[in-house]
């Protein structure tokens, strides 16, 4: 008797991947990770790069600006009275020195330079005006009443070299009969907080709220500046405003007048330090017909790639170097330079 047959059913072929098929997957897969991962930190380090030198550009064009249009202020309104000025006894520092400097720089040796700028604000009187009378509590000068107003701060300048003095005036100047017969210009009887200084000349400051002695340096990479004088005139340092970040140095030379039509380029050591230029005299101080400033500044983005990098400012014969350690931050720099004519005293003759 035969037996019917079964029908078994079809088995398929069972498919998948095999190990080596699933090591080479992981390869490739590792491969295209590491790639991504390279064109991500080259991606990276193209952006801090372009965002650190994009820092460093803004606030180098800030301070040049910033200090370019203090440095060209120079010596406006204080040039006119030169001749008066010059009777002032030379003082220890800017802050208590009265005579005719445009600009007194402080050479920093390795370190940044400081600067004080001084100049004048009053936009009504930028001449000296005489003193007639003098009681101890006011002068009275021949000039017309607008030439001054309350709290403008003036310097009393004596006839022969002796002290002088800022002070602030503290009411509206007074109209008053000018005592000269010969006079036609009038007069106005000045009250400042100090009228005791005998005085043959008052000169107008402006108001001291707009600064007339200021101050810069840079501190732990911050540029600032520093109101040397409070409002009643006195030398007393007012608190510091910051201007930029990230300043590495800031350096600047003399222009001074070589005598041949052309200006030399001068650091301030020697015979142009700051203790000598306080006690120059006019025709020493009248050759100060400009000034060269350098800022060198870094971005916020460190750049692990960097090594030590190096600066340098001005050309020959006061070619300034400098170098800023890698341990100290890798980051990108930029230098600025810019001359500054002193145009307020160029040309005013100084006698």
């Amino acid at each position: 008797m035969t037996r019917p047959m079964i029908a078994r059913p079809h088995c398929k072929a069972q498919r998948g991947f095999s190990l080596i098929e699933i090591m080479v997957g992981i390869v490739i897969g590792m491969i295209a990770v590491l790639v991504i991962y390279q064109v991500f930190a080259a991606a990276e380090g193209i952006k801090r790069n372009t965002t650190s030198v994009g820092d460093a550009q803004q606030n180098g064009l800030l301070s040049s600006f910033m200090l370019h249009i203090e440095l060209a202020n120079a010596s406006n309104g204080v040039a006119d009275a030169m001749a008066q000025l010059g009777n002032c006894t030379a003082g220890t520092s800017a802050a208590n020195s009265l005579r005719p400097i445009p600009i007194l720089i402080t050479d920093g040796g390795a370190d940044s330079d400081t600067f004080v700028v001084n100049y004048s604000v009053a936009q009504r009187r930028v001449t000296p005006a005489p003193v007639v009378i003098q009681d101890g509590a006011s002068y009275t000068v021949q000039h017309s009443p607008m030439g001054f107003t309350n709290d403008d701060l003036i310097i009393a300048i004596p006839s022969s070299s002796g002290d002088c003095k800022a002070s602030r005036v503290t009411a509206a100047p007074v109209p008053v009969v000018c005592p000269v017969p010969a006079d036609q210009s009038g007069c106005v009887k000045i009250s400042p907080v100090d009228a005791t200084v005998p005085a043959a000349y008052l000169l107008n400051m402006g108001p001291k709220s707009r600064g007339q002695r200021v101050a810069y340096d840079v501190s732990s990479g911050v540029l600032r500046s520093t109101a040397l004088w409070d409002l009643d005139g006195k030398p007393i340092p007012q608190p510091t405003d910051p201007i930029a970040s990230n300043i590495v140095t800031m350096k600047l030379v003399y222009g001074i007048d070589n005598g041949a039509g052309g200006i030399t380029w001068t650091p301030a050591t020697g015979q142009w330090s700051a203790e000598s230029v306080l006690a120059a005299n006019n025709s020493t101080l009248g050759k100060i017909r400009a000034v060269r400033i350098g800022i060198v500044v870094r971005g916020e983005q460190w750049d692990k790639t960097l090594g030590d990098q190096s600066w340098h400012l001005f050309e020959a014969p006061v070619l300034l170097n400098g170098t800023v350690a890698a341990a100290n931050g890798n980051y990108r720099m930029r230098m600025y330079e810019t001359i500054i004519p002193l145009r307020n005293s160029l040309f005013n003759p100084v006698s």
